[in-house]
């Protein structure tokens, strides 16, 4: 049996956002592609695709943590301490795919609460 390895995503070596390149032909047809084995596998609403960047550079004992204000629409993303994180509260929802024995590298958590996110950002 593949043991699938997945660790923190280390930002050093990802582009800025200001230094990427528009959606290209050939991007069109690398989606479709990923598209059509997302649908092989059912999985089509469940995974998509980001554009990998930064705009600030994150330490290495950091992790991208979401914060969701329901109530107000607003959507936070903060480098907090990996320390800090309860794995078991959050949901990864940001990977970085990668070659070798590593498969992927976790970008971003959203941080969880009793009605499925957290109502105040204070908490973290």
């Amino acid at each position: 049996m593949n043991q699938v390895i997945v660790q923190p995503m280390q930002w050093k070596g990802i582009i800025d956002i200001s230094e990427t390149q528009d959606f290209t032909a050939e991007d069109s047809a690398c989606f479709a592609e990923v598209r059509d084995v997302l649908k092989k596998y059912g999985v089509l609403d469940k995974y998509g695709v980001s554009l990998i960047h930064k705009h600030f550079d994150i330490d290495s004992d950091e992790c991208l943590l979401e914060h969701t204000d329901i109530e107000n629409r607003t959507l936070t993303i903060k480098p907090v301490k990996k320390s800090a994180i309860e794995p078991e509260s959050t949901t990864i929802t940001v990977w970085r795919l990668t070659e070798g024995d590593k498969l992927a590298e976790v970008g971003c958590r959203c941080a969880l609460g009793p009605n499925g996110h957290w109502g105040r950002h204070e908490q973290y």
